[in-house]
């Protein structure tokens, strides 16, 4: 049986305190990576459920802070494809709620830049993934649906 490389996708919503409206977080992957807008994503290791590499991904891409963690939810989103290299990718997703902002530390080697989006900005090529797209809107009607 062939192996699959396990990814998580993880939409970052926190609550912005100038606003106290959700806001989500962007990465802008580097130039070497193509340049493009997306959520927290990357590889699970052999030893991690989806859930626990969606967490550290969420740690090591923006330095976030787990006292802000509010809740993390699974969406119940899977996405199935072949890589740029040509490996099958299974990928689950997931929403992590935060009650702050924090200052974020991207790691050059990945990412260039990074920007907080309101839910009224998320819309078609906000990111360059249709799944991206697709969990970030499944992170907002979740939100919404709760009441926050």
């Amino acid at each position: 049986m062939e192996q699959k490389t396990k990814k998580a996708q993880v939409v970052l919503a926190a609550i912005d305190e100038a606003s106290q409206n959700f806001k989500f977080l962007l990465l802008q992957t580097n130039q070497r990576r193509g340049s493009f807008w997306q959520n927290v994503t990357g590889k699970v290791e052999k030893e991690e459920t989806f859930e626990e590499g969606g967490l550290r991904e969420a740690i090591e891409e923006t330095r976030l802070e787990l006292e802000s963690i509010v809740d993390l939810v699974d969406l119940g989103l899977e996405f199935k494809f072949n890589d740029q290299h040509g490996r099958k990718v299974q990928e689950k997703c997931f929403l992590i709620i935060l009650d702050k902002t924090w200052p974020i530390k991207i790691d050059p080697k990945e990412h260039e830049n990074f920007k907080w989006v309101s839910d009224e900005d998320i819309s078609e090529g906000i990111v360059k993934y249709q799944s991206n797209l697709e969990t970030l809107q499944k992170a907002k009607l979740i939100l919404r649906h709760w009441g926050i």
